[in-house]
Parts: C-alpha cells; sequence; structure tokens
C-alpha cells in the first residue's frame, strides 16, 4: 500500500519526518545508494552549484529536515536556474516571507528513499526509458530518458540532469539545469 502525505504550507518537516519511519514512507521505496558520511544538509551546502539553493533553503530555516532519518532523493535546480527566475522571485525565496515559495518548490523536488545513479540508469533501462519515483507529495516524479540524457518531469523543457550528485549518510542530492514544473 503506497501512502500518500499531503502537504501544507509550513509542513516540510513534518512530511520529513514522518517519512524517517521505513514502514511509513510505503511500500516501493528504494535505498540504493552508498552512504556518505554527511547529511543531505550538509552535502547540499558543498556543492557549489547549489550555492543558491542552500542560503535559500537556510533562509527559510529548513536545514532540519536534511539532516534528520530517512532516506531521501532530492533534485535541486542549479544556480543559473534560480538566476533565470522572473525578476524578483529570487529575493522573495531569500527572504523570510519567501518560506512558503520555499517549501512549494522543495516539495516537488523530493522523492523518498535514496537512489543513486547507476540504479537510477538501470531502472529507466528496465522500464523502458520512463519512470516514476514516489515524491513527498502526492504527485509523483516522472523521470525519463530522452536522447541520452535523463528528464525530470513532464514536457520537452523538463529539467535534466546536469551530471552532479553526491551521496549522503540519508540520501542523494542530483544537480538538475532548471525547476521541476508541478505535475497536473
Amino acid at each position: 500500500m503506497k501512502r500518500t502525505i499531503g502537504f501544507a504550507l509550513g509542513a516540510l518537516t513534518l512530511l520529513l519526518a514522518g517519512c524517517s519511519d521505513p514502514d511509513a514512507a510505503g511500500e516501493g521505496e528504494q535505498t540504493t545508494a552508498k552512504a556518505g558520511d554527511s547529511t543531505l544538509g550538509a552535502v547540499i551546502g558543498t556543492i557549489d552549484a547549489l550555492s543558491i539553493a542552500s542560503e535559500v533553503i537556510g533562509n527559510a530555516e529548513l536545514e532540519d529536515p536534511f539532516g534528520g532519518a530517512g532516506a531521501y532523493t532530492i533534485f535541486l535546480p542549479r544556480n543559473e536556474a534560480f538566476e533565470d527566475l522572473p525578476e524578483g522571485e529570487l529575493e522573495r525565496l531569500r527572504s523570510e516571507e519567501g518560506r512558503e515559495g520555499v517549501i512549494a518548490i522543495l516539495s516537488t523536488h523530493i522523492a523518498t528513499g535514496a537512489i543513486a545513479r547507476e540504479d537510477l540508469d538501470t531502472a529507466l533501462e528496465i522500464n523502458g526509458g520512463s519512470l516514476e519515483l514516489t515524491s513527498v507529495t502526492d504527485k509523483p516524479i516522472l523521470l525519463r530518458e530522452v536522447d541520452g540524457q535523463i528528464l525530470v518531469g513532464d514536457g520537452d523543457d523538463a529539467p535534466r540532469l546536469t551530471g552532479i550528485s553526491k551521496s549522503a549518510s540519508n540520501g542523494v542530492v542530483y544537480v538538475i539545469d532548471g525547476f521541476i514544473p508541478p505535475r497536473s
């Protein structure tokens, strides 16, 4: 039985904490990555291409969920994606008032379970180039292989994996070249 977790404003901490129990995360959760030495929160801060994402997460005071128990695969937009946001949006996300927006973005970018790149490639091959990961929301995260690139989300303009990924003690971080569009 797949457990669906609702997402409400300010509930990111509760969502991630609620998934920390392996039985609560639902069937089908996969953990395939070799654990790193640091938590997801610490690892995000070490990836140069994610310095803006790290800053935005810190300003929204959302580092703690990434330091706890549970395993997650996080797809975070690289700095250029944040810089390409409409005028004023990045400043809003960096502000205290932007916390709601940061939570909304993160909710569509986090899958339960830690999935290593080689296992992601294998799963895509086995499933004909397409697969859905269970997310922390009620909408799965779609991954597709198109012309040798892995796209995250629907449509031709879906962000792509950049080739940067890093394992943490509680998950894996993938750098993507844009924001995952919300699924309808």
